[in-house]
């Protein structure tokens, strides 16, 4: 079983705006944004090219190639956030969308007397790399005041290049009561979701329920908050892959969760949490009575009793959840503890941001202790992995359909 990312991929430089290949303007429509990125394109394409391709006359065939991989569509509703989808999107290492548009709603864009939207659009350039072509995708940046948000809706579809599967990246605080979102969900293939932002968990993971409960064909789901505990899983599970000690899987009695407070862009951990606990209750076949209430003695941590066993053989799992302003946390977990009859005891706890440590306790065991390289990942990485799923995540879902219910309102 894999343990956690040692590595990854190998990093390569950002891609960057092609000279010349880039444009500001007020515009009505998407078809002006579309004859800008034609035009665009016959600017930088030499005679001789196909499909789009630069081919100098001393150069092999291939030596760059246009992205024809996918759509991604992000929404953001503040600059800030906005430079943090382009910081990702230029960053994706060696899988680039075709085309990525970028909704901005902000609150403080100011709106000019006429009607339209204003719009950035450029080609941007991916340098070659040992085994791989240049490749050049195209980036659409158009931003209204946070009062013409549904203006947006209007133009997202027809920027959309045609016969590729369409991504949506909600990087906005929340999707709830969101027409914009509404309609963006109808054109899209695959949603992907940072809860970690919001500042309504009950009712945000009530709102992805809905969807995967949605009749007809509804995106396929992915969150942020979910991929960043991919090691603490992975590790929890390693505790137990040993056959002595597997039967404590049905002796746990409490779960400690401390996750990470509100950092500078205000997400934080409270729904990693969350979806932790579903991970472990769904696979474990717990169950929940009801939201989580606040724990006796400490006004900021939360706590449920779940049920857990065979009908005739039911017992008690006490579930806590408590913040911590841990700066490593982040918008993640800080440490998860596990505690069963007879003493037995697991811990996975976020040593730094670059390294998780793992402690075991069982009886006639030696304790165990080890450091694991697990670092934080950012926005680029989490979407580049996202960007090569296309399927459902069936785990994540049972996870997040036993979340739900206990987060708190």
């Amino acid at each position: 079983m894999p343990v956690a990312r040692t590595g990854g991929r190998a990093a390569r430089p950002p891609a960057r705006p092609v000279p010349g290949a880039s444009r500001q303007a007020h515009v009505l429509d998407a078809g002006a944004i579309t004859a800008e990125l034609n035009r665009l394109w016959a600017q930088v394409v030499e005679p001789g090219s196909a499909n789009g391709a630069v081919v100098a006359d001393d150069a092999p065939v291939g030596v760059l190639t246009r992205a024809s991989t996918l759509n991604l569509t992000a929404v953001a509703r503040s600059r800030r956030d906005a430079e943090r989808v382009e910081n990702a999107v230029v960053r994706l290492g060696d899988l680039y969308p075709s085309r990525a548009t970028i909704l901005v709603a902000d609150p403080e864009h100011a709106a000019g007397p006429d009607p339209g939207l204003d719009v950035r659009v450029a080609l941007l350039e991916q340098d070659a790399g040992a085994g791989h072509p240049a490749i050049r995708f195209e980036c659409v940046t158009v931003e209204v005041n946070a009062d013409d948000e549904q203006q947006l809706a209007s133009i997202a579809s027809p920027l959309l290049v045609a016969d590729l599967p369409d991504f949506l990246w909600w990087a906005a605080d929340s999707a709830v009561g969101s027409d914009l979102f509404d309609d963006l969900i109808e054109v899209s293939d695959r949603l992907i979701v940072d809860t970690a932002a919001t500042a309504m968990p009950a009712a945000e993971l009530v709102r992805l329920v809905a969807l995967l409960d949605a009749g007809g064909h509804p995106p396929k789901l992915s969150d942020f908050a979910w991929a960043r505990l991919e090691p603490w899983r992975n590790l929890v599970a390693l505790f137990f892959d040993r056959p002595e000690v597997r039967p404590v899987l049905d002796a746990i009695d409490e779960v400690q969760i401390v996750y990470g407070t509100a950092g500078a862009d205000g997400r934080t951990g409270l729904t990693g949490a969350l979806l932790f606990a579903g991970w472990l209750g769904s696979r474990l076949g717990w169950q929940a009575p009801g939201e989580l209430v606040r724990a006796r003695g400490e006004p900021t941590g939360w706590r449920a009793t779940l049920r857990a066993g065979s009908p005739d053989r039911r017992r008690e799992v006490l579930l806590t959840l408590r913040p911590a302003p841990d700066p490593v946390a982040d918008c993640g977990l800080a440490t998860v503890t596990l505690l069963a009859e007879g003493g037995a005891s697991f811990r996975v706890e976020r040593f730094d941001p670059a390294e998780l440590a793992t402690f075991s306790q069982v009886d006639a065991l030696p304790t165990g202790r080890r450091m694991v390289y697990a670092p934080v990942p950012d926005d680029a990485a989490l979407l580049a992995d996202e960007l090569r799923d296309f399927g459902h995540d069936a785990v994540y879902e049972a996870a997040l359909r036993f979340a739900t219910p206990l987060a708190p309102g």
